[in-house]
């Protein structure tokens, strides 16, 4: 009995003295894993449940060499089978501690254990730099080593759950080529049955675990959404505490690959539904560690100012779906991302769901969605943007042919999506997290319409990198004061990522440029000592 609230208060305080700690009832020969890397556990229930999501729930504490603490969640797999997966940051030797709701079950609650944890194996993205956390200024994302880390995403809603595993893989090695590294999905419907008290589809789960590491192994992080509640009917909505044992199950299971949470809902007021999720979020993630969080209310942007504040709540995503044409970009170069720079506490900004292009849109073009990732990254501090193909995010698929592709294949080709690496490749060696919009720096000012050629200009603070996103003019100027007193200037291609020779000529209170030719083009001016 001792032991027991010995054990209990460890797990209420998180603070632990590992040296004087019995370990005698550790296996002999323990498991290791390399850092970064997903450690699983295995243990056996001493009792079968009617329904293990609802009946138990298990969490594990796990205790790092120098004696920090973390949280997950344990869950079930079928059976009697429980798993806990955990992503060790730190090499060496680490301890483990379970706890079951149901104290009766000798094999789920306090259960010891030792692994260690050895150096990490650089065969991707992930083991090499770390899993994915917002950085120091709150405005980006980077690597656990601080390797910067631009959100490159594709809006690809349905792919994971109705592709097969012949062409997922197919899918996440083309987007890799074209240097996206985020892959946005949401759980199928058939995840769960029921409303009142679900049941969950393990195979389902399982298929879509594969998914995720075949994504992780291709160094795209997996974005995922467990319940997308945009659009969404009432009788569609889970009550508050299913949806939480959903949630709650998806993060014990997935956490420990490289994944963030999109929390996806929409309010028809700032009340209700801002508030729901908000008991919800703070239900399932407050008490253990996990991977980032993302709050996506649809066209409800005015409810981002409410989560704003919660511990839980990583990042903060805007839906621009509703800009499809010329007359609605006033939304988007007037609206949610121009002001968020200036709301505190700061939150990185993602553009999670766009318009979706297509083969034969006449609005959604190919240069109009090219141009919205470059406007939606530098109207604020630049933290990542989505962009979208109709037959990829719904996974249109036909009966094969041997002389056809794919609907989703040809959609991959689309040309918004060679826009991707362009822009990675043009930020890669810069540090584009310091950027923020500076639109005083354009003379002149643009006229008050706003329309397809809008020039937009961002800097750094210290003026050391300043850059002009040029959609259709030939000639503009930059203010004197805006720019470096010394800078090597170029012009950077925005549809084929080449690089050429740019000429200022010095106006009275600013500086002249004309672009090297028809087209979007991105003026590069980098200050020297």
């Amino acid at each position: 009995m001792a032991n027991r609230r010995f054990l209990h208060i460890l797990l209420i305080t998180g603070s632990i003295v590992v040296s004087n700690l019995p370990l005698n009832s550790f296996a002999q020969k323990i498991p290791s894993v390399p850092k970064w890397q997903r450690l699983e556990l295995t243990l056996k229930s001493s009792r079968n449940y009617a329904n293990p999501l609802h009946d138990a729930q298990m969490r594990v504490l796990f205790v790092s060499p120098l004696g920090e603490t973390n949280r997950v969640y344990g869950f079930w797999d079928g059976g009697k089978i429980w798993r806990v997966r955990y992503q060790p940051a730190f090499p060496g030797r680490w301890i483990y501690y379970t706890m079951c709701s149901d104290t009766s079950n000798s094999g789920l609650h306090e259960q010891r254990g030792e692994f260690l944890c050895t150096a990490s194996a650089a065969e991707s993205r992930f083991t090499k730099h770390g899993p994915i956390q917002v950085a120091r200024d709150n405005q980006h994302f980077e690597h656990a080593d601080r390797t910067p880390f631009l959100w490159l995403g594709d809006a690809a809603w349905n792919a994971a759950g109705r592709s097969t595993a012949t062409d997922w893989s197919e899918y996440v090695q083309t987007r890799a080529s074209q240097k996206f590294n985020v892959v946005q999905w949401k759980l199928p419907a058939a995840g769960f049955t029921g409303r009142s008290r679900i049941t969950l589809n393990l195979e389902l789960f399982r298929q879509l675990e594969a998914r995720i590491e075949s994504a992780n192994r291709a160094g795209l992080l997996n974005a995922i959404a467990p319940l997308w509640e945009i659009g969404a009917n009432d009788d569609d909505i889970l009550p508050e505490d299913q949806a939480i044992a959903l949630l709650r199950y998806c993060v014990a299971r997935w956490d420990a690959n490289n994944v963030a949470w999109i929390i996806a809902f929409e309010a028809a007021n700032i009340g209700s539904e801002a508030a729901r999720w908000q008991r919800i979020g703070r239900a399932v993630f407050n008490s253990v560690s996990h991977a980032p969080v993302v709050i996506l209310p649809g066209e409800s942007v005015w409810v981002l100012d409410n989560f704003r504040r919660e511990r839980w709540v990583d990042a903060l995503g805007i839906q621009t779906a509703q800009v499809k044409d010329e007359d609605s970009l006033p939304w988007i170069l007037n609206g949610p991302l121009s002001l968020e720079r200036t709301k505190s506490p700061a939150r990185p900004l993602i553009t999670l769901n766009p318009a979706a292009e297509t083969a034969n849109s006449p609005f959604v073009t190919s240069g109009f969605s090219r141009r919205l990732l470059w406007w939606n990254l530098l109207l604020n501090t630049p933290a990542g943007v989505s962009c979208s193909a109709a037959e990829v995010a719904d996974w249109t698929a036909t009966p094969r042919t041997p002389l056809t592709a794919q609907p989703w294949y040809q959609a991959m080709l689309l040309t918004s999506a060679t826009a991707i690496a362009p822009l990675s490749d043009c930020f890669s060696a810069k540090e584009f997290w310091r950027l923020e919009p500076v639109p005083q720096a354009l003379k002149p000012q643009p006229a008050t319409k706003i329309g397809r050629n809008q020039t937009i200009v961002a800097a750094t603070e210290a003026r050391d990198l300043v850059v002009a996103y040029i959609p259709e003019e030939r000639a503009f100027g930059l203010a004197n004061r805006a720019l470096p007193a010394r800078a090597t200037i170029a012009w950077f291609n925005p549809r084929t990522g080449a690089d050429s020779k740019a000429n200022a000529v010095a106006g009275t209170n600013s500086y002249n440029f004309t672009t090297p030719a028809p087209g979007d083009w991105l003026l590069v001016l980098n200050g020297r000592k």
